[in-house]
């Protein structure tokens, strides 16, 4: 089996293969096509944003870009393909998108193949983590974790077809601005699980570029519009991301979760902020009472995602000095055992001194 970069004549047969992976049996219950979130935005790009044979257009395969392998054996031509793409501005991250297969026992054979070709296409430009997000009890979970995945979190995607008004104790939310990232940051840590903080956000750097898709490191620089509470320091955050012709408005959160009341606050702060309309808001496991104060407002679960994450080391290259050899000073005393023939060692008088030689 070959696996090599895809090529514009291969887009038949990767379409081919997405639309027979889209339509098996194992994504049964995951793909809804009457589902009122789009596909998109309820799997997070697992398989590609649209059915189209340009969503799978192959780019190159560098580092910074997106990254599309085919799979192929003389008899059976293309047997599955993998496509992954680096997140904005992590050149050392690699996120997979798709990874597609026939349904032959050759094409069973064939996802390992790929998923280990990318790891090492990665490691060789530099990428040392890859994450990927798939559906609960997804048939390929297993595959991942057993290629040293491990599991980050459990994410549960919300939706509500159209906000209802805030209550008038709603918490007053303001604008975000570039400085009070370092605050949110610490916001973040106070309510994120050791664990996954230690991976996700082990500095302020990592976490900017990581965390909710890149866009606490564009904080004013795009259209997402963040804002922060204060009670005093920062203790909650929203993030609101506009609709597109192809999803909903984005609702991302974050609360301090020791006062209860401050919670329900800050959830009605940022609704307030919410335009009319249909939202959807993606939310991690330690989240739970943010889940069920978004579901005491007409937010329904439309899916639950696990999110994968493999770390390897960074291959670094040693530059090892010639050794040298020191002189060894020995008292004069011990100087008769000492071989003649060892111009490394150096005699020395009691007091430190070097005697005169003979």
């Amino acid at each position: 089996m070959n696996v090599r970069p895809a090529s514009f004549r291969d887009l038949a047969r990767i379409e081919q293969l997405y639309s027979e992976a889209s339509s098996s049996d194992e994504l049964t219950g995951q793909l809804l096509p009457d589902s009122p979130v789009p596909q998109a935005t309820l799997l997070r790009l697992w398989y590609a944003i649209s059915k189209t044979v340009s969503s799978l257009v192959p780019f190159s395969a560098g580092a910074s870009g997106d990254t599309l392998f085919v799979a192929e054996t003389q008899r059976e031509g293309i047997v599955g393909f993998i496509q992954a793409q680096a997140p904005p501005g992590r050149s050392d991250t690699l996120q997979i998108l798709n990874l597609c297969v026939g349904a032959t026992a050759t094409g069973h054979f064939a996802r390992e193949q790929l998923l280990v070709h990318l790891t090492n296409h990665g490691m060789e430009h530099g990428v040392h983590r890859f994450l990927v997000r798939l559906p609960l009890d997804h048939a390929l979970v297993g595959l991942f974790l057993e290629s040293g995945f491990v599991q980050l979190a459990t994410e549960q995607i919300l939706y509500c077809d159209d906000v209802p008004a805030a209550s008038a104790g709603a918490a007053r939310l303001r604008p975000a601005r570039r400085e009070d990232v370092g605050a949110i940051y610490l916001l973040y840590l106070r309510a994120t699980p050791s664990q996954v903080a230690s991976l996700e956000g082990a500095s302020l750097k990592s976490w900017q570029s990581g965390f909710a898709d890149g866009a606490m490191a564009r904080v004013g620089r795009d259209d997402v519009r963040h804002y922060v509470a204060e009670e005093p320091g920062v203790v909650g955050w929203a993030a609101i991301r506009p609709a597109s012709a192809t999803r909903p408005t984005l609702l991302s959160l974050m609360c301090d979760g020791h006062d209860p009341r401050l919670r329900e606050r800050v959830v009605e702060g940022a609704l307030r902020e919410l335009p009319a309309g249909p939202v959807s808001s993606v939310l991690r496991h330690y989240d739970s009472e943010l889940i069920r104060s978004l579901q005491n407002r007409g937010f329904a679960i439309y899916g639950t995602q696990v999110l994968l994450v493999r770390d390897l080391a960074s291959r670094v290259r040693l530059r090892t000095a010639p050794a040298r050899k020191k002189p060894v000073l020995i008292h004069a005393h011990l100087a008769q055992t000492v071989p003649h023939s060892r111009p490394s060692l150096q005699i020395v008088g009691p007091g430190g001194e070097v005697p005169p030689r003979q």
